[in-house]
């Protein structure tokens, strides 16, 4: 979808963050931005300082674990805009800790915003752009956790990696509408990611616990060549990714080492494998 003025952008998690960015970059494309958030007053925010900048906004409300607030979401889109031309399901929420930790609700918690919130967007958003019959594209954040696992963040990773899986099928599955599909895998954006809490229904949590040494030592080495971006400068990188149709929306080339040791960990396998059946 490389013409963007006067196209529609709907982004979840718009009210900070990388939902932020993304909803100014649209904007400074010439898009009419709609900015949804379960914060409303964070969402009015970012909507008047798009008009402020000369574009157009509304804000709405969203809890992407309701399939109802979706499906209201998208008839605010189509009601003041006549449409959706790109849909980012970013919202995202994170706990952290060893596996056997974890309870029922930071299970539930985390993968009813991560991945059902993107399921609800693509239930509610995707058969409406499908009857549009104009250029549309679909972004998913996913994050470089689910790429590579990092310690005491598996809940969080496990959310992830079934947002890539998605993104990747239904790259396949909306390639004859001629809707692309990216999947955004960020490093570290400075965001508000640490503080998701705030926004947690069951108020279980009032801090994420603080890592294990040994865990803030692999992160911290993971982490050692790579540059925080802005919510802005990764907004813009999702809207060039948009324009060039990318199936993959990766921001830091730090983290391809990383990534790279799980490939070959996976295709040493393989080798494995070819060997005991040739037995």
């Amino acid at each position: 979808m490389q013409e963007l003025q006067g196209r529609v952008a709907v982004v979840t998690g718009g009210g900070s963050g990388i939902g932020e960015g993304i909803g100014y970059a649209a904007a400074a494309a010439g898009m009419r931005v709609v900015a949804a958030d379960i914060e409303r007053g964070a969402a009015e925010r970012v909507a008047k300082e798009i008009a402020l900048r000369g574009g157009d906004a509304i804000a709405a409300h969203c809890d992407v674990t309701r399939r109802a607030d979706l499906d209201a979401l998208a008839d605010a889109a189509w009601s003041r805009f006549g449409g959706c031309h790109l849909l980012c399901n970013n919202a995202g929420v994170l706990v952290r800790g060893p596996l056997q930790s974890m309870s029922d609700a930071d299970w539930r918690w985390v993968l009813e915003v991560n991945l059902f919130g993107v399921v609800n967007g693509i239930q509610a958003f995707v058969p409406r752009m499908i009857e549009q019959r104009s250029p549309a594209h679909v972004v998913n954040t996913a994050s470089m956790a689910g790429l590579c696992i990092l310690p005491e963040y598996g809940v969080y990773s496990a959310s992830k990696f079934a947002v890539v899986a998605l993104s990747e099928t239904l790259r396949d599955d909306l390639a004859p509408h001629g809707i692309g599909v990216s999947v955004l895998c960020p490093g570290g954006v400075t965001t508000r990611i640490l503080e998701s809490d705030r926004n947690r229904p069951d108020g279980a949590r009032a801090a994420l616990p603080a890592l294990s040494r040994a865990s803030q030592d692999e992160i911290a080495a993971a982490r050692a060549q790579e540059e925080m971006l802005s919510p802005d400068e990764l907004g813009a990188c999702v809207l060039d990714a948009v324009r060039a149709d990318e199936p993959w929306v990766l921001s830091h080339p730090s983290w391809r080492p990383r990534v790279a040791e799980r490939s070959e960990a996976l295709l040493a396998a393989f080798d494995r494998a070819a060997k005991r059946s040739s037995r």
